[in-house]
């Protein structure tokens, strides 16, 4: 870790621990919604609120963002609400991170996972991919991943696996299914179906979203009571396709913060705006912010937060799906509503 790295957490931290609503400091991770495009159409997905058109981010304007976080921040998601892999420039994006030494993390649906593009993932340099499957058989999957085909999208997935073992690249691949009414049941078979090898970890998601029509009964009713929002000191702060900047991936439905192309990454995360949410988080007071009233993130307790700013973001996000399978099959308390 850079020191340059190291002294921007202090300063999140510190104002955490303080009760700090200007930081003076940069997101440790932010998301870069690479494109707003999308070939499938899932009930538990964001997009069934809106109209996403499909349009990609610019390429210039991710560099201009990189160069600017790149001595503070320390991770980069360059993905949103479309499929990244319908963005050609996401290996430029990967890569112009990677050389500016941020991790980077995507998810894709794996529906156009060739074997040219398999190839281009692994030799761009991405560290972590996390593959979307939501179901163990094809009834369920095709349920909820709308427009995709079981065979032929695991057929993908084996075929990268196989790629990535023939190069001997150490990208961290994990096999996701979020979990919900139609799955749940499937997590044993999910498990057994994806134990193999080039896996590096099976994650069960929680539902973040939480469309009371699609999602499971105990996550439209769960405790949101919380501590003030670590994302809020912490990121990831979250650009969509047209440069908007929002506090958190959570908060898209709510006015931005600004804009990227008028105003830098340090103006905004900084700005009297984001500075008035902290302190109604702070105050427990959040009628004025509806999407953090109904927020359904992951609600860690605190020495769970506190550790989250001081160790590696990118060994976090490798601990994560570990972190979630205590709490959900062993009860272990780590979250305030699991």
């Amino acid at each position: 870790m850079k020191l340059t790295h190291i002294q921007n957490r202090w300063k999140l931290l510190s104002g955490y621990l303080t009760g700090r609503s200007e930081l003076q400091a940069y997101p440790m991770t932010l998301i870069v919604e690479n494109t707003a495009k999308c070939n499938l159409e899932c009930p538990m997905c964001p997009r069934e609120f809106g109209y996403y058109p499909p349009e990609d981010f610019d390429f210039n304007l991710f560099k201009d963002i990189i160069d600017e976080v790149r001595h503070q921040s320390e991770l980069v998601f360059p993905w949103g609400a479309g499929e990244p892999l319908m963005n050609p420039d996401i290996y430029r994006m990967v890569r112009y991170c990677r050389d500016a030494g941020i991790y980077t993390v995507v998810s894709t649906n794996a529906t156009i996972l060739t074997e040219q593009r398999s190839h281009q993932l692994i030799e761009c340099g991405l560290d972590n991919l996390i593959i979307a499957f939501d179901g163990a058989t094809p009834e369920v999957y095709e349920k909820y991943r709308k427009g995709a085909r079981f065979d032929k999208v695991r057929a993908n997935i084996l075929r990268f696996l196989k790629i990535k073992k023939e190069t001997e690249s150490d990208l961290f691949v994990v096999l996701q299914m979020v979990r919900l009414p139609e799955n749940h049941h499937q997590i044993h078979d999910f498990y057994q179906m994806w134990s193999i090898d080039g896996v590096d970890e099976i994650r069960i998601k929680e539902d973040e979203i939480v469309i009371p029509e699609v999602a499971l009964e105990e996550r439209i009713n769960h405790d949101r009571r919380r501590h003030p929002c670590y994302q809020l000191w912490q990121g990831p702060a979250t650009i969509n396709y047209k440069g908007d900047f929002f506090p958190c991936c959570h908060m898209w439905q709510s006015e931005p913060i600004g804009n990227v192309k008028e105003k830098s990454v340090f103006e905004l995360w900084n700005s009297e705006k984001i500075q008035r949410i902290r302190e109604a988080h702070l105050r427990g007071d959040l009628s004025d912010y509806p999407d953090c009233q109904n927020c359904h993130a992951p609600n860690p307790r605190l020495p769970v937060i506190l550790g989250s700013f001081l160790v590696d973001t990118f060994k976090i996000r490798q601990w994560i799906p570990k972190m979630e399978k205590m709490a959900i099959f062993y009860k272990l308390p780590l979250f305030r509503d699991r």
